[in-house]
């Protein structure tokens, strides 16, 4: 990834008692939004915390501020943004491709936040990475977010067996050596705002830095 080919994920807060009004003023905003500087792919209602959050492909990283201002934060009811960068990361082509299953029922989902220890960022991250295939849990993406306030990794599953979830963070994450702490947040209601070609550029972005990745390992 790039900082043309940047991933945002954007927590939306919302005012209490603007839930409904607040969620149809971003999607509207969103679904309008024309500019060539932001791609959203998806929003996420945070059921636990009564927030969205807003996961976007940022091609000019100085245009991010506007899109934040502009779209979201003037929309009625919201309260506040908090945007985390990624410039790198991997991701399973083929599950990433299941997107629309996850937003459509068809998958369980969820984020786990990683916070590693200092020193093991690069083995740490090659060990979940690498970690075997789970029977029922599939590793979409594993993100830096080193420009986070609370997580040096952000890791997407997708799973037809919601326990199975946190049998796979518990057992199979958690033991990796020089990871700190883990959290997970369930990922229930999907809005999909990303066209088939938009997702197949996505999938295109992280083919490429795959690619790079590997040769760099070597």
């Amino acid at each position: 990834m790039s900082p043309n080919h940047t991933i945002a994920i954007i927590d939306v807060d919302i005012r209490s008692g603007q839930d409904e009004v607040a969620r149809e003023a971003v999607l509207a905003r969103l679904q309008a939004f024309e500019g060539d500087c932001v791609t959203p792919l998806w929003v996420n209602w945070l059921r636990a915390r009564a927030d969205l959050r807003v996961v976007c492909m940022v091609h000019e990283l100085t245009k991010l501020d506007d899109f934040l201002i502009d779209i979201l934060r003037e929309a009625q009811g919201v309260i506040g943004t908090r945007a985390v960068l990624s410039f790198g990361g991997r991701a399973n082509i083929a599950h990433l491709m299941e997107l629309p299953l996850a937003a459509n029922g068809q998958l369980h989902a969820a984020t786990v936040r990683i916070k590693l220890l200092p020193g093991f960022d690069t083995s740490a991250f090659e060990q979940i990475w690498a970690l075997p295939q789970h029977p029922t849990v599939n590793l979409v993406w594993l993100l830096r977010t080193y420009h986070s306030y609370d997580a040096d990794l952000s890791m997407l599953l997708f799973s037809e067996d919601y326990p199975a979830i946190n049998g796979y963070i518990t057992s199979w994450l958690r033991p990796v050596a020089g990871l700190v702490d883990s959290m997970v947040c369930d990922v229930v209601d999907w809005h999909l705002l990303a066209s088939p070609e938009q997702m197949i550029s996505l999938a295109e972005r992280f083919f490429q830095f795959n690619l790079e990745e590997n040769n760099h390992r070597q």
